[in-house]
């Protein structure tokens, strides 16, 4: 029986590679052959034990690859086919699905459920996922749409527009995306708060106006004295914490809109005054759908295609496959130089 390498969670801040049997695709799922995919930081929570990981499935989403199988029931798709993929499969029959929210999906499954996702040599993604790549994209570029397509729908939720300051919190992969998409979009002024030297040098990349480095600077104050004590018009939190969250209300302005897109993993305590005092609008962003008449995964691979967003810009290290050991350790320490890190096969 043919066999191939996948990459397994064996406990905390501990991923191996292991040798399992090739399994051919099942009735509407296709089978990739696993190009290039990002370390997400959802698979760092995994990693950290913050979030429970699949223990005998590969993870990993963010990837790209060409079709190698196709299932019973497919159309549409081929061998051949360079895809990129979206992180949960969606029936396209519930009352979500219907409506076009169908990350809400009654019947969602992650990609990892019972399949092997793009930390494999070949991974195995419901058909409804997955989405064409136009000619000539990279295998870089491609394993970053499912990224950025989450940034494309948190600037929706946002309903920035140009007339709008837009402020970001975290200098991270979602961070800086969601950085990239404001700007594409002409928001009047963008804002973004960082941690670390490599995360500012991508910043200053994509053309932020204000970079704040919390470390050394209160951004609150800054955006006190940014906007005559005013506040920014929409805040996208992308980190995750209590203080983060207080801080991204605290610089929402009155009426302001503040998006939720951080992966939280434990309750927080926060103070709410602000939403009833400032009136401030809170919703959160849940990975991709369609936001208009368009899904976020076609608008983020059309922003990639036109050059209107530099994706690649956030990658800082690559590494072959059989070394994504010390990839999960590069990309989960951040004094590495660390902002994106991708493997490849």
């Amino acid at each position: 029986m043919k066999k191939m390498k996948v990459a397994i969670y064996d406990g905390i801040e501990d991923i191996n590679l292991h040798e399992v049997d090739y399994v051919q695709p099942a009735p509407g799922f296709v089978t990739l052959d696993t190009k290039c995919t990002g370390i997400c930081g959802s698979d760092l929570h995994n990693y950290f034990g913050n979030w429970p990981p699949a223990e005998t499935w590969a993870q990993g989403h963010e990837t790209c690859g060409e079709i190698v199988e196709v299932g019973a029931g497919v159309s549409g798709l081929q061998p051949g086919d360079l895809v990129a993929m979206e992180c949960f499969s969606h029936c396209g029959q519930c009352f979500y699905c219907q409506t076009g929210d169908y990350n809400h999906c009654l019947a969602r499954k992650w990609t990892s459920d019972n399949n092997h996702g793009g930390f494999a040599e070949f991974t195995t993604v419901h058909a409804s996922g997955v989405f064409k790549l136009p000619a000539g994209m990279s295998y870089e570029d491609g394993a970053l749409v499912e990224p950025l397509a989450v940034c494309w729908r948190a600037l929706a939720q946002a309903q920035a527009t140009h007339n709008d300051r837009v402020a970001i919190i975290g200098g991270g992969t979602i961070g800086l995306l969601c950085l990239a998409v404001a700007k594409a979009i002409g928001v009047k002024e963008t804002l973004i708060t960082v941690k670390y030297d490599q995360q500012a040098r991508v910043a200053e990349t994509y053309g932020a106006d204000h970079i704040i480095n919390v470390t050394r600077t209160d951004v609150k104050k800054a955006v006190a004295g940014l906007t005559a004590d005013v506040g920014m018009d929409a805040v996208i939190e992308t980190v995750g914490g209590g203080q983060n969250f207080n801080d991204a209300l605290a610089i929402t302005r009155r009426r302001g809109r503040l998006v939720l897109v951080a992966g939280y993993h434990r309750p927080l305590e926060v103070d709410l005054r602000r939403v009833v005092w400032g009136e401030v609008h809170v919703t959160g962003s849940n990975c991709y759908a369609y936001s208009g008449i368009q899904t976020d995964f076609q608008a983020a691979i059309d922003l990639i295609a036109t050059n209107k967003v530099h994706a690649a810009a956030i990658v800082t290290h690559r590494y072959p496959f059989a070394e994504i050991t010390n990839a999960f350790k590069i990309a989960a320490d951040k004094q590495s130089g660390s902002v994106k890190v991708q493997v490849l096969q």
